[in-house]
């Protein structure tokens, strides 16, 4: 499936808008100054993506997926490498580094965290681009990036679509990485509504 420049460009704008809302969300929940911004937008499959996305095979993830149905299906996920998970549960919640505290801290605190920021995110899709999407409940899980991409044998592979995010907290510089699969069919309907966006806000028609 291609999808042009102006169409990358368009759906990094949407993403950004959602964790746009989802800083200004975790700002009043957790009042501390956060912002986010997605600086890197890549999608294929991911053998594909960059050498940079490559390196999450070796690393231990912490990840909160939010599945999605509707007039697109697939799943949404909020990864960080497990030290990078800590380091931001120490800066939103300011506890110990006790290994118990922070265990029995981490899964809570990133469930919420993944739960406002792929909401923020699908939901930015789903109102700008005038589509409906119901969520199934927000689940922690510790694994690698192949627990996360399970292969389907009776599907056609999944396309990703992973954004790059940079959180800033106060003097903390943390990067975690949003990932949304879609089945091909899938991901064809989104890219339609995108051109759809693309054209109503530009006037001339990015074909596909």
């Amino acid at each position: 499936m291609h999808i042009s420049p102006e169409q990358q460009d368009a759906l990094q704008e949407l993403l950004n808008i959602g964790v746009g809302r989802a800083a200004g969300s975790l700002n009043q929940m957790l009042e501390k100054p956060i912002r986010m911004h997605i600086p890197c937008l890549q999608i294929g499959k991911f053998e594909d993506l960059s050498q940079e996305v490559q390196k999450l095979r070796d690393t231990k993830l912490s990840s909160v997926q939010l599945p999605f149905k509707g007039t697109f299906s697939g799943s949404s996920c909020l990864l960080f490498p497990t030290e990078s998970a800590k380091s931001l549960v120490l800066a939103l919640t300011g506890e110990s580094e006790d290994p118990d505290t922070l265990d029995s801290l981490r899964e809570a605190t990133l469930t919420e965290i993944g739960n406002i920021v792929l909401n923020g995110v699908m939901g930015s899709l789903a109102n700008v681009l005038n589509h409906r999407i119901i969520y199934s409940v927000p689940f922690y899980q510790e694994t690698s990036i192949q627990g996360i991409i399970q292969p389907k044998p009776s599907d056609t592979p999944e396309t990703i679509l992973w954004a790059q995010t940079q959180f800033t907290i106060e003097e903390y510089d943390l990067t975690g990485d949003i990932m949304l699969m879609f089945g091909i069919p899938d991901l064809g309907l989104l890219v339609s509504a995108v051109n759809d966006y693309v054209h109503s806000t530009t006037g001339p028609h990015v074909s596909t």
